[in-house]
């Protein structure tokens, strides 16, 4: 599955303390004046152009435990005579599939390593020229600002894609696994047949006759995909690190006297409005009028006016009594956040927001990319009873509206605390600016009541044969010469389920503030508290969701399945050399080793169970269902009939309240300290994020990165010991390995959020003056820590362990022309930091005027 919003979070957050410091301190260059008379009075306008040309190269190679298994191994899932079934066993004892994925190097994902695989080290990422360039025009009491940033990056624009698994149009023919897709080593006697039921199937599964038929009489099956490398073209994804030129700023502002001298500030346009004292912990602090652009964030150069997007909207303020401020804004468009393009470099996340890229791989990294879901069938006997692909596709983002996104202000000046405190509360309803994942599930099962037209639920091989008379295997057979893919039943219709990013609306917001002096420190700090705060749960628990109307519902006990039984525990399969085997009954066994009930249909290819055996979830029992029965999509749903609130919708989130803290001090150091330098600024930044109400683990588990797995039992029988955890609410679930589980190893449950999480950012910035004529030298450098817990996504601030480093030296020519140069690596975390082997140095210059 994919894995949530990340890259516009925390592992960032470092450089932006520098960058939002190093504004304070920035010397502004001569700008271009003009001025027109007017009568008594003047329009005067001042136009700032700054032009930065730089570049990143990255200095780390790869981690392979950061790209997808089958990325690093293609042939990782196929094997002999195709026996490793996409890593997944058709009978309980057949582990040896997900054992051997999990003990495979690499991640245990294909949605989140392209950008880590489109750039080796030694490679730059990016090679751009930005201008910047706004104009303010006043006239008396009135205004108008604007701003705008044109770049193009001639490494992201131009650029050739690696992606060393993928399956495409133009390569399909090449890449599947060619099978006779006639009866191999059958013995001369058919009778022989009734004493060696385990030569039909290697004479007749291997052969795969459901596959795809090609020219020569053979047939297709899709394991590994091929080498590909293609220019990219998506469309929002250049947008966001190719070319483009965006409109930033564009207000109206402009002062009303109200009575005894007071004044009312208004302003009309797309703004920004900067509220609360966070620092660097931008996302969830009170600060969330405008989203952040991580694109524009990441680009070589960046200046901190970038990274926040402008928004259309209608803000006041002014002063009704000494030392009180009152302010409020009105917004008249949503903008969300702009994460990591995929296959950028700084992106852990393969699709990206303004819907770039239209599709999600399914598999825990064993199935290869394909995005165009043309790998049909996949190379598994499973493909024998379902045509489906290993990727599903994505939904058109469900944006919020326009409407009720408004908050209010009050800060009030203390003179008499100390040397003066400013205190601030305030109020905000706003719409979600992160994106949620949420899923919509797959079609019926044609073995389930809803997708059939005998409206009936199988449960022996006889009722399953009439309920599902057109699987991909029966269709080969009864039309040997034609294509299975026309065949009208599946049984598993995996790739029918969708996914969709959705902005949930909304979101209450309540903070206070303070900001003071002690002595030579700065100090500010703020609390906000949001009651509401969407969390996105765990992505596999979605998506394994998202299948409960597959398979059958053999998990209920009360319908009565036939079990292994029916044809004398036959289990006929691969081993792992490629051979046949009888793997014998597959009914589930409890703690004892005793079989409660039945709990699959013997089909001959492989053991169909219930779905709740395959795909145990946690949210549709969190939310008072039953694990496997959650509402199909139907077949004849339209595009637009996939829209929050369709009965086969499955809401990514679930509100909870929310605490964030934050705290720092700022210290400014004179001549006389110990490096000489002319001046340092100092700054540190304490933050926490505590969810009170957390649910625990077995109940239900929300992102985090790195989470791959499902929390439930393993199919290699890892956490399999009976437990809530291991298996949720499902009734049909064995105390230890079981090959009919679709999650091959338990999730380390140690990666998932904590209720209470933690941790720093420090930086200096060192002043040296004129060290040369007319030439400045800035060193700057940060440090960022993530020291306990794991805060939710999306783009949580905290991941446990996770540091930061960011070295930059800026050359500075009088006033109006820079030179800096930079290092800046990633650090700790452990598999839960999916950008830690992207070091990078950089350099570029900046001319303003």
């Amino acid at each position: 599955m994919t894995h949530g919003a990340r890259a516009a979070g925390g592992w960032a957050s470092g450089t932006l303390l520098c960058l939002a410091v190093s504004a304070l301190s920035l010397n502004r260059a001569h700008a271009a004046t003009y001025g027109i008379p007017i009568g008594d009075t003047r329009i005067d306008a001042v136009l700032n152009t700054s032009i930065t040309t730089g570049a990143g190269i990255r200095v780390e190679g790869r981690s392979d435990d950061l790209i997808g298994k089958s990325n690093l191994n293609p042939q990782l899932c196929s094997g002999p005579n195709g026996a490793y079934q996409s890593c997944q066993g058709l009978f309980k004892n057949q582990i040896f599939p997900a054992q051997r994925l999990v003990t495979a190097p690499g991640a245990a994902s294909m949605n989140s390593d392209d950008g880590n695989l489109n750039y080796d080290k030694g490679d730059l990422f990016s090679a751009v020229t930005k201008v910047t360039s706004d104009l303010n025009v006043t006239f008396g009491d009135f205004g108008f600002f604007t701003r705008i940033l044109y770049f193009y990056d001639a490494v992201n624009e131009n650029f050739t894609e690696h992606h060393p698994n993928r399956i495409t149009p133009d390569n399909r023919l090449e890449v599947g696994r060619r099978t006779s897709a006639l009866p191999i080593g059958l013995p001369e006697d058919p009778s022989a047949l009734l004493t060696n039921p385990a030569a039909l199937f290697t004479g007749l599964i291997a052969g795969r006759p459901w596959g795809q038929p090609t020219d020569d009489g053979g047939r297709l099956s899709y394991g590994p995909g091929g080498v590909v490398r293609n220019k990219r073209s998506d469309g929002p994804t250049l947008r966001q690190i190719g070319t483009d030129l965006q409109l930033l700023d564009a207000v109206f502002y402009g002062n009303v006297e109200l009575w005894n001298e007071r004044e009312l500030t208004l302003k009309i346009g797309r703004q920004l409005v900067n509220w609360g004292e966070s620092t660097t912990l931008v996302l969830n602090s009170i600060n969330q009028a405008n989203p952040v652009n991580a694109n524009n964030f990441n680009r070589i150069g960046k200046t901190v006016e970038e990274v926040y997007t402008p928004v259309n909207m209608v803000y006041g303020s002014f002063e009704p009594v000494t030392n009180l401020s009152i302010e409020a804004f009105y917004q008249l468009e949503w903008k969300p956040v702009e994460i990591a393009a995929p296959g950028s470099y700084f992106s852990d996340l393969d699709i990206g927001t303004y819907n770039a890229v239209g599709s999600v791989n399914l598999s825990t990294g064993g199935i290869a990319e394909d995005p165009s879901r043309i790998g049909m069938p996949l190379d598994s006997p499973v493909s024998g009873l379902s045509n489906t692909t290993g990727s599903i596709l994505r939904v058109p983002d469900d944006d919020p509206r326009t409407a009720r996104q408004f908050g209010v202000a009050l800060q009030y000046y203390f003179e008499n605390i100390g040397s003066g405190m400013q205190a601030g509360v305030y109020y905000m309803n706003y719409h979600s600016r992160l994106p949620i994942a949420s899923f919509y599930a797959t079609h019926p099962s044609c073995a389930r009541r809803e997708g059939n037209p005998l409206n009936m639920d199988a449960t022996d091989l006889l009722s399953f044969l009439a309920a599902c008379p057109d699987i991909p295997f029966l269709h080969s057979l009864t039309h040997p010469g034609e294509s299975a893919s026309y065949a009208t039943d599946s049984a598993a219709p995996l790739d029918s389920a969708r996914i969709q990013l959705v902005y949930p609306e909304d979101i209450q917001l309540f903070g206070i503030s303070f900001n003071t002096t002690v002595g030579d420190y700065s100090i500010q700090g703020e609390v906000a508290y949001r009651p509401n705060l969407p969390l996105q749960i765990d992505l596999q628990d979605l998506g394994f969701a998202a299948l409960g109307p597959t398979l059958t519902r053999c998990h209920d006990p009360s319908l009565g399945c036939a079990g292994s039984a029916q044809l004398a525990n036959l289990g006929i399969g691969f081993d792992a050399s490629g051979n046949s085997t009888n793997y014998g009954s597959s009914n589930f066994t409890d703690a004892s080793g005793n079989n409660p009930y039945p709990d699959i249909i013997n089909v001959g290819i492989g053991h169909v169970p219930g779905s709740a055996r395959a795909y145990p979830n946690f949210v549709i029992p969190y939310r008072g269902g039953t694990v496997g029965e959650n509402t199909p999509c139907l077949a004849d749903m339209s595009e637009t009939d996939y829209r929050p609130g369709a009965d086969c919708y499955i809401r990514g989130y679930e509100r909870q309240s929310v605490y964030q803290f934050n705290f720092s001090t700022t210290r400014v150091l004179s001549p006389d300290n110990w490096f000489h330098a002319d001046q340092i600024i100092v700054v540190g930044e304490w933050g926490a994020e505590w969810v009170p109400h957390l649910p625990p683990l077995d109940q239900l588990q929300f992102e985090a990165p790195g989470t791959h797995y499902s929390a439930s039992a393993g199919a290699d029988g890892s956490g399999a010991d009976g437990s809530r955890q291991a298996c949720s609410a499902n009734p049909s679930c064995t105390v230890g390995a079981d090959g009919l589980r679709f999650n091959q190893h338990q999730q380390d449950l140690s990666l998932y959020p904590d209720p209470f999480s933690w941790g720093y950012r420090l930086i200096g910035i060192f002043s040296y003056e004129s060290v040369l004529p007319n030439i400045s030298l800035r060193p700057i450098l940060t440090w960022a820590h993530d020291v306990g817990g794991t805060a939710p996504g999306p783009g949580g601030n905290f991941v446990k362990g996770r540091m930061q480093s960011d070295s930059l030296l800026e050359t500075r020519y009088r006033d109006f022309f820079s030179v800096t140069i930079g290092y800046t690596r990633f650090m700790g975390g452990g598999s839960a930091n999916l950008v830690r082997d992207r070091d990078y140095v950089q350099a570029f210059f900046r001319y303003q005027f």
